[in-house]
């Protein structure tokens, strides 16, 4: 079987994402920007949520293809 780099792995590519999202919103937390009374890295985060979601789903088709394509289907 050949041996791929770990790099190309999916679950290392979607952490590496989500690493960033919160990254920024960790670096951004210290400001005083306020939109409808909540800090702008309040909303950040609240909108992270659906990222991670839409990362989440990707992984899942994206490991299906995959196993399928090593099963042969």
């Amino acid at each position: 079987m050949k041996s791929k780099s770990r790099l190309s792995d999916p679950g290392i590519i979607l952490v590496t994402i989500l690493l960033a999202i919160s990254a920024i919103v960790l670096i951004w937390w210290p400001t005083d920007i306020y939109m409808m009374g909540i800090s702008l890295a309040g909303w950040l985060m609240f909108f992270s949520y659906f990222v991670w979601f839409l990362l989440s789903i990707i992984y899942v088709i994206w490991m299906e293809k995959r196993d399928e394509s090593r099963n042969g289907g």
